[in-house]
C-alpha cells in the first residue's frame, strides 16, 4: 500500500495513519476529511480517585466579592447603553444564542478563564451578559460590542475557588443602539446555568493536529489543563531524519514519553517513543532498550497503547496493532512488545483472540494489566479504521484477556457489540469502571459504499459499564439547539478518559475529552465534557452527563484530533 504524502494529508485535515477501509490490509480508500483516523492509544495512567473541595476554607459559603461592583463597559460600547438596557422591558425571545460554554456544562475548577461566545440577532450591536452566583457579593454585569467575552483571570481564579460545586447563572441580552439611541431591542437570549465543579480536571491533553488547511505541517501538542498556552511536543522536524508526519500517540504511565506513529519519507510507518518535555529524546536502555525500539520500528505498526501495571523495571510491554504478509498471516493483528527485550526472537509475540478472526483496531488497555478491548471488523486499515461489506456487517467491541502475554477467548463486550450499529474506538476509564467508544448505524454513502468508522459524521460518544451493559449517549454530543448543528452529523470522534476520577461527596466526577466539528470552519477541534457517577446497591451508576466544553487554548484554524490525556509531563510554556 502507498502512504499518501504529509503534504496532502495536511491539506485535507486528515490523519497520517488513515489509509482508508479495505480487506484484511487495508488496501482501498478510505471515506476522507478530517477526523479521527488516527490518535492515542487510550489513557495509560493508573486512574483513581481523590481531590478536595476547592471551596473550603474558613468562610466557605461566603459572601464573596469575586464579581466587581460595578458595570463593566468595553470600549466601543455607548455610554447611553447600561442606561438604556436598564430602562427599557426587554422583548421575552429573539436574542443572542449562547454557543460557548452551553448551558449545563460542568467546568473544571482548574478551567481556563471562562470565554462566553454567542451568536447576535441581526443588526444588535450592543450586549448585556450577566453572571450571578449565590455566594457572590456582586452580580457581574458586561457591556460590549463583541460576541465574546472572557472572564479576567484574576476574577475567574477567586469565582473558580470560592464557588466551587454552585450554579454560575447566565443571562444575555442585545439591542441596537445607534447615535446613542435604541434602535431595536433590548432582547433576552439564552438564559440558564453553568456548573461550577467541586474538582479540578487532572493531568495534560496531548493531541495530533494537521496544522491549518493546506499547512501539511503535522505536529503533537498538548498542555496541562488550565494552561492559556500550548506547547508543541513532537514534530517532524524535532525528530530530524526522514521522518515527515507523527501521528498515532499514548503516554507512557509515569507521563515522561509518548509512544507514537512515525512517517517516514519512504512511504513507512513504525513506532516510536520520545519524551515530551520538547527535547524529543529518546529513552534509556533501562527505560525502553535498543532491541525492543528496533522491534517497535518495524513497518505497518500503530496505535501504541499501555497500562501501568505492565510497565515497571520487572515488566515493560506494550501493544500495537501490526501488518505483515507472514508475521501476521497478511492481517492486522494485535502484538505485544517487552520494553526490556534483549533478544529480537522473543522479545514479541501475537496476542491470542480465541473464537476471534477479525482485524483489530484502536486497543484500550485495562489499567490493572488484565483486559483488552478492541474494535474488530471485516475489514481494516492502519489499525485504526474498520470497515463492513454486503457480507458482513459486523463492527463490534470485544474484549481479550491480557493473560501474561498469552490472551486468551475473545467475547463481545455487551452494549458495545449491538449488531444493529457500528462500535468502535474503545477506551477505559480511570478506575477501569466504564468504556467510552462511538457509534453510529451503518449506512451506504453516495456511491454505494458503506460509510466506515474513518471521518464518521454520524459518530457519537457513549459509554458503558466496562464488564458491559446498558450504553449511555452522553449529552456532549449536542451543541446548544440555537445554533443550528446538531449530532449526529458533527463528526463526535475518539473519546479519551482523564486520567483519573476525582470523588466529592458520594459521587465521582470524570472527565472525557474527543474532536468535533461543530465550530463554525468545520474543523475538528478539541472539547471536554463531565460524566459523573454515584453508587447504587454498590455498583457504580452514571448519574449524569453534561454538555461539552470548547477548548479555549487550541489554534482554532487548525484540525486538531485524537486526544490523548494524561499525567503528561509537558514543560509549561515559556
Amino acid at each position: 500500500m502507498t502512504l499518501a504524502s504529509a503534504a496532502v494529508l495536511g491539506a485535507a485535515g486528515v490523519s497520517c495513519s488513515g489509509g482508508g477501509s479495505g480487506s484484511g490490509g487495508g488496501s482501498s480508500q478510505g471515506t476522507g476529511g478530517a477526523g479521527a483516523a488516527s490518535g492515542s492509544g487510550g489513557s495509560a495512567g493508573a486512574g483513581g480517585e481523590g481531590g478536595t473541595f476547592i471551596g473550603s476554607g474558613p468562610n466557605p459559603d461566603g459572601p464573596f466579592a469575586d464579581f466587581p461592583a460595578g458595570p463593566q463597559i468595553d470600549m466601543g460600547v455607548p455610554a447611553e447603553a447600561p442606561g438604556l438596557f436598564e430602562k427599557t422591558p426587554a422583548m421575552p425571545q429573539g436574542g443572542p444564542c449562547m454557543a460557548e460554554p452551553p448551558m449545563e456544562a460542568l467546568v473544571p475548577t482548574n478551567w481556563t478563564p471562562l470565554r462566553f461566545e454567542w451568536i447576535a440577532p441581526p443588526g444588535h450591536n450592543v450586549f448585556e451578559l450577566r453572571l450571578a452566583v449565590d455566594n457572590q457579593v456582586n452580580e457581574l454585569v458586561v457591556y460590549t460590542a463583541a460576541t465574546s467575552y472572557s472572564i479576567p483571570p484574576d476574577v475567574w481564579t477567586g469565582l473558580a475557588g470560592h464557588s466551587a460545586g454552585r450554579d454560575l447563572k447566565v443571562s444575555i441580552r442585545s439591542a441596537q443602539i445607534d447615535g446613542g439611541a435604541l434602535v431595536a431591542g433590548p432582547v433576552i437570549g439564552t438564559e440558564g446555568v453553568v456548573h461550577v465543579a467541586p474538582v479540578a480536571a487532572p493531568g495534560s491533553i496531548i493531541y495530533w493536529t494537521t496544522g491549518a488547511p493546506g499547512s501539511g505541517k503535522t505536529a503533537l501538542k498538548g498542555f496541562t489543563i488550565g494552561d492559556t498556552e500550548l506547547k508543541t511536543v513532537l514534530s517532524p522536524e524535532s525528530l530530524g531524519g526522514d521522518t515527515v508526519c507523527v501521528a498515532c500517540h499514548a503516554s507512557s504511565p509515569d507521563g515522561l514519553f509518548s509512544f507514537f506513529a512515525r512517517d517516514g519519507a519512504a512511504n513507512t510507518r513504525s513506532v516510536t517513543a520520545r519524551k515530551v518535555d520538547g527535547t524529543a529524546g529518546l529513552p534509556t536502555e533501562m527505560q525502553v532498550s535498543a532491541v525492543a525500539l528496533g522491534l517497535l520500528d518495524r513497518q505497518r505498526q500503530t496505535v501504541p497503547t499501555l497500562s501501568k501495571a505492565h510497565y515497571s523495571a520487572q515488566d515493560a510491554v506494550v501493544l500495537t496493532v501490526m501488518y505483515d504478509p507472514v508475521l501476521t498471516a497478511g492481517r492486522w493483528d494485535l502484538v505485544w512488545t517487552d520494553l526490556h527485550a534483549q533478544d529480537p526472537a522473543t522479545g514479541w509475540g501475537i496476542l491470542s483472540r480465541g473464537g476471534e478472526t477479525g482485524v483489530v483496531a484502536s486497543p484500550t488497555w485495562w489499567h490493572d494489566g488484565t483486559t483488552i478491548a478492541y474494535t474488530t471488523a471485516p475489514t481494516g486499515g492502519e489499525g485504526v479504521i474498520t470497515g463492513i461489506t454486503d457480507a458482513n456487517q459486523q463492527m463490534d467491541i470485544y474484549t481479550v484477556p491480557f493473560n501474561n502475554r498469552q490472551g486468551g477467548n475473545a467475547t463481545p463486550l455487551p452494549g458495545a457489540s449491538d449488531p444493529a450499529l457500528l462500535e468502535f474506538y474503545p477506551v477505559i476509564s480511570p478506575g477501569d469502571t466504564m468504556l467510552a467508544f462511538n457509534r453510529f448505524a451503518p449506512y451506504k454513502q453516495a456511491n454505494g459504499v458503506w460509510a466506515d468508522s474513518y471521518d464518521e459524521p454520524q459518530a457519537e460518544v457513549f459509554v458503558v459499564p466496562a464488564k458491559g451493559g446498558e450504553p449511555v449517549r452522553v449529552a456532549a454530543n449536542d451543541p446548544p439547539a440555537c445554533v443550528g448543528k446538531a449530532s449526529p452529523g458533527l463528526t463526535n470522534s475518539w473519546p479519551r478518559w482523564a486520567p483519573s476520577a476525582e470523588a466529592f461527596n458520594g459521587k465521582k466526577y470524570y472527565w472525557l475529552t474527543f474532536s468535533s466539528k461543530r465550530r463554525d470552519l468545520n474543523n475538528p477541534q478539541l472539547f471536554v465534557s463531565g460524566v459523573v457517577t454515584r453508587f447504587e446497591n454498590g455498583v457504580e451508576v452514571v448519574d449524569k452527563t453534561y454538555p461539552a466544553l470548547y477548548v479555549t487554548s487550541q489554534v482554532p484554524e487548525e484540525n486538531n484530533h485524537t486526544p490523548a490525556w494524561d499525567v503528561f509531563q509537558i514543560e509549561p510554556p515559556q
